[in-house]
């Protein structure tokens, strides 16, 4: 492997494990030849999530630009020509590397202690992994979509629409950012985002297969609502909030409410009914765990991160401003706890998530 691929795909554990630390947790534990391609996608996600923080809301025409740079470095990571970006090269490494058979028995469990940055960046280097289909994985798509565990070869695995359809909504997202008018519009968001990388993730398996989609659909909109209802403070510091509008009006809560981060019951109400979504997708999603093909359930272990802040939130009686919350789960970096890893253990050894 040429010497730029290794340091591009090393930049990616880093990003990696810089700003989505319970998700790097987990990855550094999967199978080494898969480890690489869920770490470039990864980037790729945290790459789109960043333009938002980087550029200032009133420069939207910079951010505009930004977006489109990334949907042309897809475009040129397909034909394999890249610009000079580690996460773009890749991608594009990832997309014109085989891709692994379908997986015949559940990915084996290897040590914990994998999830240490040295360890993490030395597997990235050597990767071959590859991605979906060319059609939508949406919820809608997945209904029709074959039972098979097979998947083409070549760039064709990945999804073209997955990864423009994260760069759409969160370009969309920039553009107005004005809170989500119901739960309909988080679950747009969540779908549109956190579902679409799950889609991806299976497909760099070699997996394709409907209930694993059916599943996806599911846990990505849990993990999409959970991840903008733990970043609520902050948010809230740079005026923003993802607190449904008619939830808060009929709680009576103000947004400048939630961007003084006034704790009312009116606030945890709202906090509640959105957890509440959540729980419902995750519960969804393990439900169709049974009826995973070997190999799936690995890449739905996100669920483990998603179910531990929801019942922190409810520790603290729904308050999403709690200090003592988002010092355990406010950030994206920092040191797992060790009961956090051990869950990513034991659901491994179980095949669940």
């Amino acid at each position: 492997m040429p010497d730029t691929v290794r340091s591009a795909f090393g930049f990616c554990v880093q990003q990696v494990r810089q700003y989505d630390y319970p998700n790097y947790v987990w990855v550094a534990q999967m199978d080494k030849e898969l480890r690489p391609a869920l770490f470039a996608l990864r980037a790729f996600n945290i790459e789109t999530a960043l333009v938002a923080d980087q550029v200032r809301s009133r420069e939207s025409v910079v951010g505009q630009i930004r977006f489109q740079w990334w949907r042309d470095a897809v475009r040129a990571a397909y034909e394999d020509r890249p610009p000079n970006h580690p996460v773009a090269i890749a991608l594009a490494h990832v997309l014109h590397s085989p891709g692994p058979a379908p997986p015949a028995v559940a990915a084996p469990a290897s040590s914990a202690a994998a999830a240490t940055a040295g360890g993490a960046q030395a597997d990235a280097g050597c990767s071959d992994s590859g991605c979906g289909s060319d059609s939508p994985r949406s919820s809608s798509a997945a209904a029709a979509a074959s039972s098979s565990s097979s998947s083409p070869t070549g760039p064709g695995r990945f999804s073209r629409y997955s990864f423009k359809r994260i760069i759409d909504v969160r370009e969309s997202d920039f553009l107005d950012p004005q809170p989500p008018l119901d739960m309909g519009a988080l679950e747009s968001y969540a779908e549109g985002t956190a579902s679409q990388l799950l889609y991806l993730q299976l497909a760099a398996a070699g997996i394709k297969h409907r209930d694993a989609d059916h599943a996806a659909s599911h846990l990505g909109r849990a993990i999409g609502i959970t991840t903008l209802l733990r970043g609520t403070a902050a948010h809230a510091a740079a005026r923003r909030s993802y607190l449904p509008v008619d939830l808060c009006a009929e709680a009576r809560v103000s947004q400048e409410d939630v961007y003084s981060g006034v704790v009312s019951e009116g606030l945890r109400d709202v906090a509640h009914k959105v957890a509440s979504l959540a729980k419902g997708h995750l519960d969804e999603a393990r439900r169709l765990a049974p009826r995973l093909p070997p190999g799936a359930a690995g890449l739905m272990l996100p669920a483990v991160a998603v179910e531990r802040y929801l019942q922190a939130l409810e520790a603290v009686n729904f308050d999403p401003f709690d200090a003592g919350l988002l010092k355990q789960h406010g950030g994206g970096s920092g040191a797992a706890p060790l009961s956090y890893v051990l869950a990513i253990k034991w659901h491994q050894m179980r095949g669940t998530y």
